[in-house]
C-alpha cells in the first residue's frame, strides 16, 4: 500500500488534518511534540465508478482502493542535525511515498507558532530547507566513495546525478525532476528531494496570505483547506460542504480531493475486479501488466494466469450489464502483456496449483 507522511512544523494542523481524514481520534495538543509516535491510519479513496458498478453488479460487498496516511513528528530549525525529534521525524518520513506539507495560514491566539508569527512561505522553507540538508549529508557521504571507487559506466552515471541534485539543493530547489531510470537508480538513497510534494495550506477565512504571485509555489501542486471547517461539517449534505468551503476561497471537494490529488501524484489508477460477492476497487502504478495486477489480487492468480476479460469502466455504465456486454461482444479476452488501463473492470481467468 503506497504511503503518505503528513509533514510540516508544530502547530500547522497536521493532527487535526489526520483526525478528520481518518476519523481516528490522534491526540492533538497546543505544543510542539505531541505526535512523538507516528499516527497511522488507512484511508478510503473516494470512488463514484465503484457505487456504479455495484448499481450494475448488485454484490453483497463493495470495497474501495485505500491509501495510507502518516501522522509524523513536527520539526523544527536544526532538525537534519537531530534537533527537536529531527532523527526520529527524518527516518519516518524517508519511509513514505509522498509527502503532503501542511503549512500553517491561520490565526489563534489559543494555539501558539513556534516561531511567533504566521508566515506560511518561511515556514514551508524551513522544512524544505532541513530536508535538502538531510539530503545534502546523504548525498556528501555517497560522493566521496564514488569518487574513489567510481570505474564502470553505472558508478559514474550515479555519481553524476547525485551531482546534479546536489547543486540543485545548494541553490536551495526542492522537488527536484530527473529521468525514472535515473530515479530507479537512487531509489534506495530514498531522498526527500525525489519524493512527490503537494503543498497544503491550513487557512482561517480571514487575514489569508495571497499565495497567487509566490514565485516558489510555482507550477507546484497547491491545495486550500481549513480543518477546523472540516471538523465543523459533519452532518452537512456534500452540496452543502461545497458551498461552504467556496465561500471562505477554499478548495470546493475538501480533504476527500486532497485524497483524490494524492492518489494522481502517485501516478496511480484503479481497476476493478467484479468475482462472486464482491466488487472492488485495486490501485496499481500506471503501466502495470496484467500478470502484476493479477498478483496484487492473489500469487495464485499470476503464477496460473491464463487470461483476462476486460471491459472499459464507460463501456460497462453504457450497456448497464456485465451479461450482455459480454454477449455483444465488449468484454475483451487479453493475455499477460496487456496493461491495464485506468477504470478497466477485469475478471481474471487461472489455474489453481
Amino acid at each position: 500500500m503506497m504511503k503518505i507522511g503528513l509533514v510540516g512544523l508544530p502547530n500547522a494542523g497536521k493532527s487535526s488534518f489526520f483526525n478528520v481524514l481518518t476519523k481516528a481520534n490522534a491526540k492533538v495538543e497546543l505544543y510542539p511534540y505531541t505526535t512523538i509516535d507516528k499516527n497511522v491510519g488507512t484511508v478510503i479513496v473516494p470512488d463514484e465508478r465503484l457505487q456504479i458498478i455495484g448499481n450494475i453488479i448488485k454484490p453483497k460487498v463493495l470495497t474501495p482502493a485505500t491509501i495510507e496516511f502518516i501522522d509524523i513528528a513536527g520539526l523544527v530549525k536544526g532538525a537534519h542535525q537531530g534537533e527537536g525529534l529531527g532523527n526520529k521525524f527524518l527516518a519516518d518520513i524517508r519511509e513514505v511515498d509522498l509527502m503532503l506539507h501542511i503549512i500553517r495560514d491561520f490565526e489563534d491566539e489559543t494555539i501558539p507558532h513556534i516561531y511567533n508569527t504566521i508566515d506560511p512561505i518561511r515556514d514551508l522553507e524551513i522544512v524544505e530547507t532541513e530536508l535538502g540538508l538531510a539530503d545534502l549529508d546523504i548525498i556528501k557521504k555517497n560522493t566521496e566513495t564514488l569518487r574513489k571507487k567510481a570505474d564502470n559506466p553505472e558508478e559514474k552515471h550515479r555519481l553524476a546525478i547525485l551531482d546534479y541534485i546536489e547543486s540543485q539543493l545548494i541553490k536551495g530547489l526542492f522537488s527536484i525532476s530527473i529521468e525514472q531510470a535515473d530515479r530507479q537508480m537512487l531509489k534506495d538513497l530514498n531522498l526527500f528531494a525525489m519524493k512527490p510534494v503537494i503543498y497544503t495550506f491550513n487557512c482561517s477565512d480571514k487575514n489569508r496570505t495571497d499565495m497567487s504571485n509566490l514565485t516558489s509555489l510555482k507550477n507546484k501542486d497547491t491545495f486550500l483547506f481549513s480543518a477546523l471547517l472540516e471538523q465543523s461539517l459533519d452532518g452537512f449534505e456534500d452540496n452543502e460542504k461545497s458551498e461552504m468551503r467556496q465561500s471562505l476561497g477554499l478548495a470546493s471537494d475538501g480533504i476527500s480531493g486532497i485524497v483524490e490529488a494524492c492518489f494522481k501524484k502517485l501516478n496511480l489508477i484503479r481497476f476493478y475486479t467484479i468475482k462472486g460477492d464482491e466488487s472492488r476497487a485495486w490501485s496499481i502504478p500506471q503501466g502495470t501488466h496484467i500478470v502484476d495486477a493479477a498478483a496484487k489480487i492473489h500469487s495464485d492468480m499470476a503464477t496460473g494466469f491464463i487470461k483476462a476479460e476486460v471491459i472499459a469502466f464507460s463501456e460497462l455504465q453504457k450497456i448497464g450489464n456485465y451479461h450482455n456486454a459480454k454477449e455483444t461482444g465488449h468484454v475483451l479476452i487479453e493475455g499477460k502483456n496487456y496493461i491495464v488501463k485506468d477504470g478497466d473492470v477485469i475478471l481474471i481467468k487461472f489455474s489453481a496449483h
